[in-house]
């Protein structure tokens, strides 16, 4: 599978549209770490541009570096907004909705019951 690019999360997050494309590749070859194939190709692309715009957006690049979440208030003038304390205090991936989708593919990809053998044979 090819990896989406930065024209595709772009599209995706019209936030990112000024980041430039070095950068968006940047943390889209990241994701590989933790993105598989074996994820399936819808799976595997949306994986890679979420966790792409989640680690953007956790560096402050993009015009939503809030994501959106947790916003109680918006104010236009001279601008002001108000995060939710919860939000303001999340971390991981809870910190931004891009991380929130990602943990929600993740977990269908990576979730599942674990088996630990004790004793012996």
């Amino acid at each position: 599978m090819t990896p989406p690019t930065a024209a595709t999360l772009k599209t995706r997050y019209p936030a990112f549209t000024a980041v430039a494309d070095a950068t968006v590749d940047y943390w889209i070859n990241d994701g590989l770490r933790f993105v598989s194939e074996a994820w399936g190709a819808d799976d595997y692309a949306v994986g890679l541009l979420t966790y792409a715009a989640h680690n953007m957006a956790l560096g402050g690049l993009g015009t939503d570096a809030s994501s959106g979440a947790g916003v109680t208030s918006v104010k236009s003038g001279t601008f002001s907004a108000t995060i939710s304390e919860a939000q303001a205090n999340a971390k991981g991936y809870a910190a931004t909705r891009y991380g929130q989708d990602f943990a929600v593919i993740q977990r269908r990809h990576n979730g599942g019951p674990r088996y630990v053998m004790t004793g012996t044979l």
